[in-house]
C-alpha cells in the first residue's frame, strides 16, 4: 500500500483473504460517507507509543472488522480481527460519516484519537460528525469545557440529533451552570427529546 495515501477504495472483495482484495488510492482526507469498504491509515495505541497500520472499515456505518499491520517479524503483512487486539487500533484520518465515537477512543492514550479529530475538523464535510466524536471522548475523559466547545461546534452546523443539546445540558450541570443547563434541556425536548 501507498503510504502516502490516507483512504483506499475496496474495489474487488471477491477472496476470503482481506489480504488478496483489490484496492485503490483515493485523494480522500477523511473516511467519506458513501457505502463501500475502505481501508484506511490507522494507529495501534499504547500508552507510550503507536504502531503504523491499516484498519478495514464498512461505510456509512462505520464498521471496523479487520486490521492489516506487519507481522512480529516487521516483514510481512498480516490480516487480524479487531477484535483480537491487544491495544486499541484507531483510524488515522476523521470520518464524515456517523458512527459509534468508540471508533477514534483509545484508552491506552485517548489524546491520540482526539488529536486526529482535532485535526480532521479543518478537513470535515460534516464537520457536526468530526465535532461529536470529539465532544463524546472530551466527555468521557471529564474534559468538560472543551468538550462544550466540541458539541458548540455540532450546535453550530447542525448536529445529528437532539442529543446532542441534551449532552450539552449534562455538561453545563457538570460545571454548576444552572441557566445554560435548563436551556440545553428546553432545545433538546423543543427537538422532540425523550429522556
Amino acid at each position: 500500500m501507498d503510504t502516502n495515501t490516507s483512504v483506499f477504495a475496496v474495489t474487488n472483495a471477491d477472496n476470503d483473504d482481506e489480504l488478496e482484495w483489490i484496492i485503490e488510492p483515493t485523494d480522500f482526507m477523511l473516511l467519506p460517507e458513501e457505502e463501500n469498504t475502505y481501508f484506511v491509515k490507522a494507529k495501534q495505541v499504547y500508552t507510550d507509543r503507536t504502531i503504523d497500520c491499516f484498519i478495514g472499515i464498512m461505510t456509512p456505518e462505520r464498521i471496523a472488522e479487520t486490521v492489516i499491520k506487519k507481522n512480529k517479524d516487521g516483514h510481512a503483512a498480516v490480516a487480524e480481527s479487531i477484535y483480537e487486539q491487544e491495544n486499541s487500533v484507531i483510524p488515522a484520518v476523521a470520518s464524515n460519516c456517523f458512527g459509534d465515537y468508540t471508533l477514534y477512543y483509545s484508552k491506552e492514550n485517548p489524546q491520540i484519537g482526539i488529536d486526529i479529530l482535532i485535526g480532521g475538523l479543518y478537513n470535515a464535510t460534516n464537520k457536526n460528525t468530526v465535532a461529536e466524536d470529539l465532544g463524546y471522548i472530551l466527555r468521557d475523559e471529564n474534559r468538560v469545557e472543551e468538550a462544550i466547545e466540541a458539541f458548540k461546534i455540532s450546535e453550530e452546523v447542525g448536529p445529528s440529533s437532539e442529543y446532542v443539546y441534551l449532552e450539552l445540558s449534562r455538561l453545563y450541570k457538570r460545571l454548576g451552570m444552572t441557566k445554560k443547563q435548563s436551556e440545553y434541556e428546553r432545545k433538546f425536548k423543543k427537538k422532540g427529546g425523550i429522556e
